[in-house]
């Protein structure tokens, strides 16, 4: 007898209950309990992840409700400052506008504007102001409107956009504005300008100066996705279970 047939064989425990015999195979409750570890882990997962988004949720929430403060007046931790609402007055560099390309809004393409405003004399703010449309084509960008005179302005600080999949790098050249990138990196951004930038965002509220269509990103955080995805793992574990049982036990004659 090989010993793949005398695994198979082999029989962990013998049951009976009444008429029936539940007899499992060593292999079979292997490779179960292999399956429900891995299912019941990933439904846990999902569990840990809509409590983070929950507890997120209600810190965003809560700070969006604060007053409005100076950038000045914030706390030093990146953390802390998340989503805090500011007010700032200085004045656009006009001159100095970027477009994150391959963006979409309402079914449109286009870009996300970003443009500097600066606070004091060496340090600027980089806002972003909105989506626009794209060109009549790639080579023909969209006139960026901005204004030249001093403004007050009020917004939703945040990091810069995340990186995700990046098709090409940014062009290094600063003779052609407003300048396209493939992605935001505040420290490039800020070797191009010749200035200090913030190390934050700020995400322009509606219908303020400079402001172009509203696209803040979501962040509403759905958990009841997490929680969905988490009762699925768990009913397929049932289920596992369930199979399980009854594949390894027999009637009694």
């Amino acid at each position: 007898m090989s010993i793949i047939a005398a695994v198979r064989q082999y029989r962990l425990i013998s049951l009976r209950i009444t008429s029936y015999q539940f007899n499992p195979g060593i292999l079979s409750t292997v490779v179960t309990v292999a399956f429900l570890y891995i299912m019941m882990s990933l439904g846990f997962w999902q569990l840990d992840r809509a409590e983070f988004k929950d507890t997120l949720q209600q810190k965003i929430t809560e700070r969006k409700s604060l007053s409005t403060s100076g950038i000045d007046k914030l706390p030093q931790s990146t953390d802390e400052r998340r989503y805090l609402p500011v007010k700032i007055t200085g004045q656009y560099d006009f001159e100095h506008n970027f477009l994150l390309d391959n963006k979409t809004f309402n079914g449109r393409v286009g870009y996300h504007v970003f443009t500097p405003v600066k606070i004091t004399g060496t340090r600027a703010v980089l806002i972003s102001r909105g989506f626009i449309n794209l060109g009549k084509s790639r080579d023909q960008l969209p006139v960026i409107e901005t204004p030249e005179s001093e403004i007050n302005i009020q917004g939703i600080l945040d990091l810069q956009p995340s990186r995700a999949l990046v098709l090409a790098e940014n062009v290094n050249q600063t003779e052609h504005w407003p300048l396209v990138l493939q992605y935001l990196d505040l420290e490039e951004v800020s070797q191009t300008l010749g200035y200090e930038l913030y190390d934050m965002v700020l995400w322009l509220n509606e219908k303020e100066p400079g402001s172009f269509e509203y696209d803040l990103p979501v962040l509403n955080l759905n958990a009841a996705k997490n929680n969905g995805y988490a009762f699925q793992w768990f009913a397929m574990s049932l289920a596992l279970f369930i199979i399980y049982i009854v594949v390894n036990t027999k009637k009694i004659n």
